[in-house]
């Protein structure tokens, strides 16, 4: 009779004896061994590339990126590194960087200031390299941004996803996201 182990990460290895039980069944399949790490300074290069890259390619007809989008991302992601609310983490396979998240928690108000100051964690983007997709890794990033805003005081957590994307909105109602007040657009 072999052991049962249930494992909350990816990060699993397999005993002879026991058999490695994921909690979510799409990560049955994840072959690979992914670490998630803090942000540092040298990562912002490779999601400025990577950030830059998915913007060209999710842009609407009316939406076009500035000429200078390249120092105004890097001036950005300069700022937000620095920030003491936010934070940003890593997924590495092998030592190399496949995927990225950059949230922040604060205290919010509402527009109107009619209710009560919170502290809230938004997560502003969540990347994984194509090659990488559909193995877990967004899921996991999320989860370490979860238990940051967690470690925060956060008392509740916002994301802006692509709503007609099917693989970006399971990802998020997996992690326990729920429509909540739709953003809606229309060309004029």
């Amino acid at each position: 009779m072999s052991a049962v182990i249930f494992s909350p990460a990816l990060k699993c290895r397999q005993s002879p004896r026991a058999q490695v039980v994921p909690y979510y069944t799409y990560r049955a399949s994840m072959a690979t061994e992914i670490d998630i790490r803090e942000w540092q300074r040298g990562d912002l290069a490779k999601i400025q590339r990577d950030w830059l890259e998915f913007c060209r390619q999710a842009t609407r007809s009316d939406i076009r990126l500035k000429p200078d989008c390249e120092i105004a991302m890097a001036n950005w992601l300069a700022y937000r590194f620095k920030e003491s609310e936010a934070f940003g983490f890593i997924a590495e396979l092998d030592r190399k960087a496949v995927g990225f998240l950059i949230g922040r928690v604060g205290d919010w108000e509402s527009v109107p200031p009619v209710v009560e100051p919170r502290k809230l964690g938004i997560i502003d983007a969540v990347y994984v390299n194509e090659e990488f997709r559909r193995r877990g890794i967004g899921i996991r990033l999320v989860e370490r941004a979860l238990q940051a805003m967690r470690d925060r005081n956060a008392v509740a957590a916002e994301t802006i996803y692509d709503a007609w994307s099917a693989d970006s909105a399971e990802i998020w109602r997996r992690a326990g996201f729920a429509p909540w007040m739709v953003h809606g657009y229309r060309m004029l």
